[in-house]
């Protein structure tokens, strides 16, 4: 083998020491290169303001179908309004991984309706006592005095809401009528929670229903304007749905490996799988993953998830969530990423080790369901598993806190018949990790080769730079051995025989490959018998 060196030609003649240093000959592993994370939704466009009582919610100064890099949750208030979908969803994903190449980019808000709950006080305070709301994880306590009218009482109780200014909505009072409005239009506000209780002197609690509710004190609270979805209470009437067409057109020149949408419905759901299809064509090669959220019942999530049928989109599901949901899919894609460390968990996540077992593992802002009745049954969370859904239960380890049960993909199908060969995402994750990887070596490795047929003796070239079939089978032979070390494939030796390396028939200097890859699984299931002995 001859070397040559770069920039000194054979002719020269003077005398010397002549080194040429080569930065960046080597390719850069696929699992070296840092792991991006794009969230997608509304951002509050113009300042919101209310009188009554009065509060000011400044506007993002982001441009809307633009990305930026959000390396905190100040630049995400900045850049998209405190309380949006992209404060939440940027706030979720820093929050489990503070570290994390994040990028926003705000999908135009649809001019629609704000949903909204009104919330009716009615009869002065006639004792002391205590309003206390939930709300998105938060728990505000609002004083009553004796003596205080409905007027007082509705007002303050507003304030607290506005007051706590990451919340998703606001609120204002008319002679103690308070109505809550989502800080954004369009249906998505519908999937909103509020939840408020009359607490005695004593500290027992009453919860405000739709019905009129005694504080005991005199004063009644009654919720309208509502949608009872089993035990919680919904904002309604949000209409008119956004698009995320035009983001998704502006961030095909990027590719982010994760790419999290705040949308609930199929229309823009599927967008997404058809961008994420597009841009991991053979010619395009930026290999990304899609996640979208469902809080609706576990029927609807299936049909939602069956619908796409999609290898590269996850359907998270957390039904009735008390967090806004488009946070919940934002903190399982970082999980995925990253693992639950931020909470003392053992979770590796897919950025360290694309083969990553992610079952159980922890989100560390999502929190359960009060209800029982909300929580996943062990016969829903099998049937999410058996048709694409990627169930959030309860925390085995974080008492009221919530995990990934395990995270798979919603392609459940093929031919309308159930078929799992693609279930876990680490099944996409690794197989994109080494078609990266790949890219990245072959790259570099054959970069201005010269390509020649199999010689007839079995013998390499002679000549400098000349490859062959079988030289590029046997590097990519390495390779998949260093993967299986690493444990990210299995059964590599077995599946070396379907490793083929070919000169194109009719296309000069063209070589053609089928390489097998072969995804290490996680282990999910263990069983045995446990039998007395004598």
């Amino acid at each position: 083998m001859s070397i040559a060196v770069n920039g000194l030609p054979s002719s020269r003649k003077t005398p010397g020491v002549f080194l040429s240093v080569l930065l960046g000959a080597t390719p850069t592993s696929a699992g070296a290169v840092p792991k991006k994370v794009l969230v997608i939704g509304n951002m509050i466009g113009s300042a919101l303001t209310g009188s009554s009582p009065t509060f000011s919610v400044a506007a993002g100064t982001a441009t809307v179908a633009t990305p930026y890099l959000i390396p905190s949750e100040g630049d995400a208030v900045t850049y998209f309004g405190r309380g949006s979908e992209l404060h939440w969803m940027c706030r979720s994903v820093l929050s489990q991984y503070p570290d994390a190449q994040l990028y926003g980019c705000a999908a135009a808000e649809a001019s629609g309706t704000q949903a909204s709950a009104v919330l009716t006080f009615a009869t002065s305070a006639s004792a002391a006592f205590t309003v206390r709301l939930r709300l998105c994880g938060q728990v505000i306590d609002v004083g009553v005095s004796s003596g205080d009218s409905v007027t007082t009482i509705a007002s303050a109780v507003s304030d607290a809401i506005n007051d706590a200014a990451d919340l998703p909505y606001t609120a204002q009072n008319s002679s103690g009528v308070m109505t809550v409005t989502a800080k954004h239009a369009g249906p998505r506000g519908n999937t909103l929670i509020v939840d408020a209780y009359f607490v005695s002197s004593t500290g027992a609690e009453t919860r405000i229903g739709s019905s009129s509710t005694s504080s005991g004190a005199g004063t009644t609270g009654t919720w309208s304007t509502i949608t009872t979805e089993s035990t919680e209470y919904h904002l309604q009437s949000g209409a008119t749905q956004d698009s995320i067409a035009t983001v998704l057109t502006n961030i095909e020149p990027v590719k982010y490996d994760r790419i999290v949408i705040a949308n609930i419905d199929s229309t823009n759901v599927g967008r997404l799988v058809t961008a994420l299809n597009s841009q991991a064509a053979v010619t395009v090669q930026k290999r990304q993953q899609g996640v979208a959220p469902s809080t609706d019942t576990n029927a609807n999530a299936i049909t939602l998830a069956t619908g796409q049928n999609a290898p590269k989109l996850q359907l998270v599901w957390h039904y009735n969530s008390r967090i806004p949901i488009w946070a919940v899919a934002a903190q399982t894609a970082a999980a995925r990423l990253i693992g639950d460390g931020v909470v003392g968990g053992r979770v590796i996540g897919e950025a360290t080790d694309p083969a990553a077992n992610l079952d159980g593992c922890n989100l560390r802002d999502v929190i359960v369901q009060p209800f029982v009745g909300d929580q996943p049954t062990a016969a829903e969370i099998e049937s999410a598993l058996n048709n694409g859904v990627t169930p959030i239960i309860p925390s085995t380890d974080r008492p009221g806190y919530c995990a990934i049960s395990r995270s798979i993909t919603t392609r459940s199908l093929s031919g309308g018949v159930p078929s799992y060969s693609v279930l876990d995402t680490t099944n996409v994750t690794v197989c994109d990790y080494v078609a990266d990887d790949l890219q990245a070596d072959l790259a570099v490795t054959y970069a201005g080769a010269k390509l020649a047929a199999d010689s007839s003796d079995g013998l390499p070239p002679r000549a400098q730079g000349v490859v062959t079939p079988s030289i590029v089978r046997s590097h990519i032979a390495g390779k998949l051995k260093g993967y299986e070390e690493s444990g990210i494939l299995t059964d590599v030796d077995a599946n070396m025989a379907l490793l083929a390396v070919e000169i194109d028939g009719s296309v000069a200097g063209r070589l053609n490959a089928n390489i097998p890859c072969e995804p290490i699984p996680g282990l999910h299931i263990f069983g045995g018998n446990v039998i007395q002995a004598a």
